[in-house]
């Protein structure tokens, strides 16, 4: 696995060789002696942090630290200020700046404010990511937050349950208990690719009720950054179909959109609570 990488910036050689004595065997090291070189190389490598000198000639290194957080495509990466001008640098903090070491420095500062620096950025990253399990049915594929999930399990035999929809007409008993089945292809109006003995059942709990949900195929489950994900608020007014309600966003996911659905939306509030009770009377017809 490659290490991660560093844009070192300071127009002293002295400095530049010190930080990659330090540095080098953590971390892959790019250097630049000067502003202008800096907003280059950051843009063109995006280091995982930038350690930037103030006093510099051609930009200061206020100004790249400005352009830099203003820039879209390298706003989220980290920067520590390394300099001996500790009012300008503690400025640079308000302007984005991660941290601010003061030189001269040793080297287990400058490695523990390096390793701070990546490992705050990483939980800045995760903010807003979300679990999730990619199913397919039938030529459809989504997404259910993981939450949301009890377990996963190839299809059993189910029991009939009559007095249900059409898309509910079957329980299956699970580790002693027993779950309806809801038959996610008929409830959105597609044809199963697969033969029932090879179906996935997906065991969700939703408001205290455990239901199984009838799919085709199940993935591993994924996390994905807030970056891959555009939040519903953020889809805009289109139309997801007869599921929108239950729309928690779009996936971006091998340059394709998949919709992220919350398992609630398939069965409504009110069915959902008489589910316990069609169960245990299509139980109790089983033993009478």
């Amino acid at each position: 696995m490659s290490l991660p990488s560093l844009l070192l910036v300071d127009d002293s050689d002295a400095i530049l060789a010190l930080e990659r004595a330090i540095l080098s065997g953590h971390y892959t090291i790019h250097t630049a002696s000067n502003g202008r070189e800096a907003l280059d190389k950051v843009s063109r490598l995006q280091p995982a942090a930038v350690l930037l000198d103030l006093s510099m000639p051609e930009m200061d290194g206020d100004e790249v630290l400005q352009r830099m957080k203003a820039d879209p495509a390298t706003a989220d990466i980290p920067v520590i200020i390394i300099s001996s001008e500790k009012s300008r640098a503690e400025a640079c903090l308000g302007l984005g700046a991660e941290t601010f070491l003061a030189k001269p420095f040793r080297a287990d500062e400058l490695l523990f404010a390096v390793g701070e620096a990546l490992a705050s950025s990483r939980r800045r990253a995760r903010t807003g990511s979300l679990l999730v399990l990619r199913v397919t049915v039938g030529t459809l594929e989504f997404a259910i937050p993981l939450d949301s999930v009890r377990e996963v399990l190839l299809q059993p035999a189910t029991r009939p349950l009559p007095t249900a929809p059409s898309y509910l007409r079957e329980y299956v008993e699970v580790r002693g208990e027993a779950l309806c089945v809801l038959d996610v292809a008929r409830r959105l109006g597609v044809e199963h690719t697969l033969p029932r003995v090879e179906r996935m059942l997906v065991v969700i709990q939703v408001e205290g009720v455990a239901l199984a949900l009838a799919v085709d195929t199940v993935k591993d489950p994924e996390e994905f950054g807030a970056a891959d994900i555009d939040r519903r608020e953020r889809v805009g007014g289109a139309d997801h179909g007869p599921l929108r309600e239950g729309l928690v966003g779009m996936l971006r996911v091998g340059g394709r959109l998949l919709p992220i659905l919350d398992p609630k939306v398939f069965v409504g509030r009110g069915l959902l609570r008489e589910l316990p009770k069609m169960v245990e009377a299509a139980e109790a017809g089983r033993s009478a």
